[in-house]
């Protein structure tokens, strides 16, 4: 099959939406299938979606010697994973106890040290394979405005002590210097985490996936599937392809597919929008004041949520809830709303310039948990990051490995979930939107 290089890059015309990311990662060049019938493709596994968990379920399956294709409508990252705020944090949306309270002591105990690791996972990954993507381990500091809240971030650092991380709480003076901002009654900080360029990330995992075996095909629209005779029929428009596995990594978009893909999986979930800023490069004088040593951070707001951290220029960017749709402008009122917050949490920013806004679509579960399916025999899947994405998602992707490969569900680190779609009528719906927020306040 002859190959040729394809590049992905910026549009030739400037997006005033353009994620910081997509103008900052370094042009994507890869080798390609130049046919456009792909139906005589000869893979054990097709995986569908080329975000962070596509990839790395890619990767680990070449690195241990299988036939995989990733087939991809855009090119690697450039669906949600490439727009994250690219913190880096290990666990999940659910503190340990509430895991162990919801999973038991045994599967609720191997959860909590999976997504505990998730972090070391993404890290050493980085590193084995060498991937530029401007990778830092400073630390994540969560705050929280509300004095009366620090007994409960009290409660979950003693959980994550208890089991050896390096994690300690945070008084008011000392959290006002760690970030910048004296928005904050305290917190606490976890030194497992860091930051990335999530752009970046995401194509040197496709490289090193390619590097290690594995089929790279980019734009592959994936229409139906469909299982006959125990082989894994997929229409796209570059053919008909069979595979014995499919896993199915495309999270937020999966709801577009056709098939059983739609009808076990596509309402599992809801999505909503959220919006990001990136200023100029701060300059020195600045950059002693606002996140000094360099933290990622978020608070424990809701309605008023604010994640925020520095790019490797300096940049300033901070994010927090959108809309259920994308803001159509830079002028939108969710940019505005972000923004005025930023100036007034971070006044010596007042004058800064704002450079890039854009927003990304996110998952979001009944349970604020990611999940894994096996909705049919050979058909894996992962999705509803709630936010977390960049490191779970990577860690979801060796675990859904070793799953196509053969190892018994119930010993992998994570568990196997059944599939319920969602109600569709408006007062269930409501009720359901009522629940999640009410998760979300007792978390």
């Amino acid at each position: 099959m002859q190959r040729s290089q394809h590049m992905i890059g910026m549009r030739d015309a400037p997006d005033p939406l353009t994620p910081l990311w997509h103008a900052t990662a370094p042009r994507f060049v890869e080798p390609v299938a130049t046919r456009n019938n792909l139906s005589s493709l000869a893979v054990d596994t097709l995986v569908i979606g080329a975000g962070v968990t596509g990839l790395s379920t890619a990767l680990h399956l070449a690195e241990r010697g299988a036939r995989v294709a990733v087939l991809e409508r855009d090119g690697p990252g450039l669906g949600s994973s490439g727009r994250a705020n690219g913190q880096i944090i290990a666990g999940l949306q659910k503190d340990p106890d509430a895991l162990i309270a919801a999973f038991g002591t045994e599967q609720g105990e191997r959860m909590v040290e999976f997504a505990g690791r998730a972090p070391d996972l993404l890290f050493e990954l980085i590193a084995r394979h060498g991937i530029a993507c401007d990778a830092e381990r400073t630390g994540w500091v969560q705050a929280t405005r509300s004095a009366r809240e620090m007994k409960s971030l009290e409660r979950l650092a003693a959980s994550w002590a208890r089991r050896d991380a390096p994690v300690r709480m945070l008084d008011r003076g000392e959290i006002t210097r760690l970030l910048g901002t004296d928005a904050y009654a305290g917190g606490w900080l976890d030194q497992r985490n860091g930051s990335i360029q999530p752009l970046a990330y995401a194509r040197g995992l496709a490289s090193a996936a390619v590097a290690a075996g594995a089929e790279a095909h980019y734009g592959v629209e994936v229409g139906e599937l469909r299982r006959e005779r125990g082989i894994w029929r997929v229409s796209t428009n570059c053919g008909e392809l069979s595979a014995a596995t499919v896993v199915l990594a495309t999270n937020v978009y999966t709801s577009q597919l056709r098939g059983v893909a739609r009808t076990f999986l596509g309402r599992t979930y809801l999505s909503a929008y959220s919006v990001q800023l990136a200023t100029e490069p701060l300059d020195e004088a600045l950059l002693r004041r606002v996140l000094p040593e360099r933290h990622t951070a978020a608070d424990t707001e809701h309605v008023r949520l604010r994640y925020f951290r520095l790019d490797r220029e300096g940049r300033f960017v901070i994010g927090g809830p959108g809309w259920l749709t994308p803001p159509r402008s830079a002028s939108a009122a969710s940019f505005r709303v972000l923004e005025s917050s930023m100036r007034r949490m971070f006044p010596q920013l007042a004058r800064v310039r704002v450079d890039y806004r854009w927003a990304a679509r996110d998952t979001l579960t009944p349970d604020l948990l990611p999940h894994l399916y096996e909705p049919c025999p050979g058909l894996y899947s992962a999705l509803g990051y709630n936010g977390r994405g960049l490191a779970i998602g990577t860690a979801l992707g060796s675990v859904l490995a070793r799953r196509v490969l053969g190892e018994p569900a119930e010993t992998l680190p994570y568990p196997t979930t059944r599939a319920s779609s969602l109600p569709l009528n408006l007062p269930s719906a409501a009720a359901y939107y009522a629940k999640v927020a009410l998760a979300r306040l007792r978390r």
